[in-house]
C-alpha cells in the first residue's frame, strides 16, 4: 500500500532523531510502494531525497520500519529486510505478527499514530525536536486520529507538547485538507453506483468495488452513515481491499477489523491487518469472491447473515 502522512511523516522525523546521535550517518527514508496523493503533497513541505539505487542496496547497520503492520506491505523489501544482518526495529501501533523478524519493538496498538511513538523516543532521549519536526509529527498525528477524533490522553499530551516546540495546530489541519481530486471524486461516484447495502442484527454493511482509492470511498460510505464498509478492486493479478467502520461499530461489537476481519479474510491467499476501524489487505481471489467471504464473515461475526437492503 503506500504511504499514508502517518508513516512518511513520522519517518521524517525518526531521521533527524538519529541525525542528532550520529550527524554524519547517512539516512535514508526508502518507500516500497510509494506514497499515497496526499503523502506526496505533503513530502513538498518535508522532502525527502530519494536513495540512489547503490546506496538503497547497501548493508546498513540500523534498519527502522514504521508504521508497516505486514513485513508483506514492504513488497521486494521484505526479503531484504529479513536477510540483513542489521539491528531491525520496529515502531508501530498495529499488532505485530508472529513472524516478526525484528531485533527491537516499540509497537503499542493503544497509540492513534506511529507519530505519536516515534515522539515518545524524542522524550525517552531527551532530544527535542525542532518546530520543522514537530510540525511533521503533529500532522501525522492529525492524520490518523482524523483531526483528533480518536485521540486518547497520550496523543493530546502529544499535541500540546509539540505546539510547545512550534508546532503550529492550525497549519496541519490546513495541509491535510486537499481540494478533491478528480480520479477521486470519479472513484466515488462509481463505487456509489455499485454499491449494495446490507443489514445485519441492525447494523448496515456497504459494498462496492472500484479501480483505485478504495480507502477513500470506503471512508465516504462510512461517513453517509454505513457501520461498516468494505471496497474492493482487481489490480495486477491481486485484488485490494480497503475497510472502515464507524466508531460505534467496533464500541459496540468490538469487531475489530484489522485483526479479525483484514487479516483473516487474507491469511490464506495474501495479507492485511490495521486499525480497530480502519484497515486494507490484499488478496489472490475475485473481488466477487472478497465480497462474498466478507459478508459470510460478517454474518458469523455478528451472529446473523446480512441481509441485502432493495
Amino acid at each position: 500500500m503506500h504511504a499514508d502522512p502517518d508513516t512518511y511523516l513520522s519517518a521524517y522525523a525518526l531521521r533527524f532523531l538519529i541525525s542528532r546521535y550520529a550527524p554524519n550517518a547517512l539516512v535514508d527514508i526508502i518507500i516500497p510502494e510509494g506514497m499515497s496523493v496526499v503523502t506526496q503533497r505533503l513530502a513538498k513541505s518535508f522532502p525527502n531525497q530519494e536513495p540512489s539505487p547503490e546506496s538503497a542496496g547497501s548493508a546498513y547497520d540500523l534498519i527502522v520500519a514504521v508504521d508497516i503492520g505486514d513485513t508483506e506491505l514492504l513488497k521486494d523489501w521484505n526479503e531484504k529486510l529479513r536477510e540483513s544482518s542489521a539491528l531491525k526495529v520496529l515502531i508501530d501501533h498495529h499488532p505485530i505478527k508472529q513472524d516478526s523478524p525484528y531485533n527491537r519493538s516499540l509497537v503499542d496498538t493503544s497509540a492513534s499514530s506511529a507519530a505519536e511513538l516515534v515522539y515518545s523516543l524524542f522524550k525517552a532521549v531527551r532530544v527535542e525536536p525542532d518546530s520543522e519536526t514537530a510540525q511533521a509529527l503533529l500532522t501525522g498525528i492529525l492524520f490518523d486520529s482524523q483531526n483528533l477524533a480518536i485521540a486518547g490522553e497520550g496523543a493530546l499530551r502529544t499535541v500540546l507538547e509539540l505546539i510547545s516546540f512550534g508546532a503550529v495546530l492550525e497549519k496541519a489541519r490546513t495541509e491535510l485538507r486537499s481540494p478533491p481530486d478528480y480520479g477521486e471524486v470519479i472513484a466515488k461516484f462509481k463505487a456509489a453506483k455499485r454499491v449494495k447495502v446490507y443489514r445485519a442484527s441492525g447494523w448496515v454493511i456497504a459494498v462496492s468495488t472500484v479501480g483505485s482509492f478504495q480507502a477513500n470511498v470506503a471512508r465516504s460510505f462510512v461517513n453517509m452513515g454505513a457501520d461498516i464498509a468494505l471496497v474492493a478492486g482487481e489490480s495486477s493479478k491481486e485484488t485490494r481491499g480497503s475497510l472502515r467502520a464507524s466508531h460505534r461499530f467496533y464500541a459496540g461489537t468490538k469487531v475489530h477489523v484489522g485483526t479479525d476481519i483484514a487479516a483473516v479474510l487474507s491469511k490464506e491467499t495474501g495479507y492485511g491487518g490495521g486499525h480497530p476501524t480502519a484497515a486494507s489487505l490484499t488478496c489472490g481471489v475475485s473481488e466477487e469472491d472478497l465480497i462474498r467471504d466478507f459478508l459470510a464473515l460478517m454474518g458469523r461475526l455478528l451472529g446473523e447473515p446480512p441481509t441485502e437492503v432493495k
